[in-house]
This record gives C-alpha cells, structure tokens and sequence, in this order.
C-alpha cells in the first residue's frame, strides 16, 4: 500500500534538512507510477454490451496515453476463442469521446483485454510486490533531483564554506539520481529509451543551374 512506499522512500532519501515534504514524497510516488505504467501496463478484461451500432464506447478507466488494446474477443464463448484481427476494428475518436469502432455491427457482448494504469493509495496496491523496489527507486530520483536543484540554488556566496558545502550536497544528490534511475532500469529489466540522432543518404551527382556537368562529379566517372 502507499504506506510501504512512503517508508521505503524516506530510507533511500536521507533529508536531514526536511527539504522534502510530505506532499511532495506523495508526488514522486505518483510520478514512479506513472512510469511504472507506461513500462509494464495493468491487464484487464471487460465485456462491452452491443449497441445495436458498429462503435461501442470504450471502459471508463481507458487512459489515453497509457491504455492499448490486447485482443478483442468476439463472440464470446467459442472454443478456442475467437480473436478477431485488427483489421476488423480501431480506435475512432468522435466529438463525444473515444470508441472501438468495428467493420460491422456486433449482435452481442464483445469481450475486451486492454491495459490500464497501476494504482497505489492507501487501500489499493496493483503493483507487484516483487517489483516495488524499482518503482520507489525511480520516485526516489525525483526527490534527490529536488534536493540537488535546491542546494544548488540556495548556497551563500558571501560565505565561501557553506557555499562549498552546499555545491556538494548538489552533486551528492545530483549522483544519487542517476544511480536510483539506474536501479530502476536494472530491477525492472527495461532499456532507458535515448534519444538517437537522425540521418539520411542523399546522391550528390546532380547537374549545376545550367544543367552541366559538377567539376567533381562529371559524368566520365559515373
């Protein structure tokens, strides 16, 4: 429950100086379940009822951003089950909302397996416990990115010392960070995503404005 990671998140991050607040340890943990979400998604299956229209809505708890279809099951009840191909349906938006829109028009229930985000409040935990570790440890980043901007931020230049001492606390915290995001990758088993430069290969053998010959690319050596 949130009690276990608000315990196991003042042991990774060591605030003397209470610079952290309550409020914001309760938004780290949001944030690492966030990115918990996007990583590993929550399964779920629910039977949409038919309509009598080619669209149905989709599960009140579908969230966009995080939330994809698995299978869609249709009709229920047939063995094997009768997974239908993509092909047959999609994700249609309308100036109501967001739908599953089908190439015909379901004469019963359609069943529906699709991700969802995790919860963690003080009643509900869908995370696995085994799992736990890492999601703290990425919310315990975001704490020491706090701790790093405020020190950085709040040293004395008047007093050559504390400003010292200050810097350093930044770059403590700056490391610890880096290393806590690290662990979230390690324990979960994912690959941070980077960024990677683009590229292109383009043919340079063109002709000049007057149609002609390039002084180093004439056609005598095509």
């Amino acid at each position: 429950m949130l009690s276990d990671y608000q315990t196991l998140l003042s042991r990774l991050v060591r605030d003397d100086n209470a610079v952290i607040t309550t409020t914001d340890i309760d938004k780290a943990i949001q944030l690492a379940v966030v990115r918990y979400s996007c990583d590993f998604p929550l399964s779920k299956v629910v039977d949409l009822a038919s309509n009598n229209t080619n669209m149905l809505p989709l599960p009140v708890d579908w969230t966009l951003g995080i939330s994809s279809i698995a299978s869609v099951e249709y009709p229920i009840g047939s063995f094997p089950p009768i997974v239908m191909t993509p092909e047959k349906y999609c994700l249609y938006q309308n100036p109501v909302g967001i739908g599953l829109l089908f190439l015909f028009t379901p004469d019963s229930a359609v069943r529906l397996t699709y991700c969802v985000p995790h919860t963690v409040t003080t009643l509900v935990d869908t995370i696995n416990s085994l799992y736990r570790e890492g999601v703290v440890c990425w919310a315990a980043a975001w704490c020491c990115d706090q701790l790093s901007s405020y020190y950085a931020s709040a040293s004395d230049s008047t007093i050559q010392a504390d400003h010292v001492q200050r810097n350093s606390q930044s770059a403590d915290y700056a490391r610890l960070a880096k290393n806590y995001r690290e662990r979230y990758f390690s324990e979960l088993g994912v690959e941070e995503k980077k960024l990677i430069a683009s590229s292109a290969v383009v043919d340079l053998d063109l002709q000049n404005s007057r149609g002609q010959d390039r002084f180093s690319h004439s056609n005598r050596y095509r």
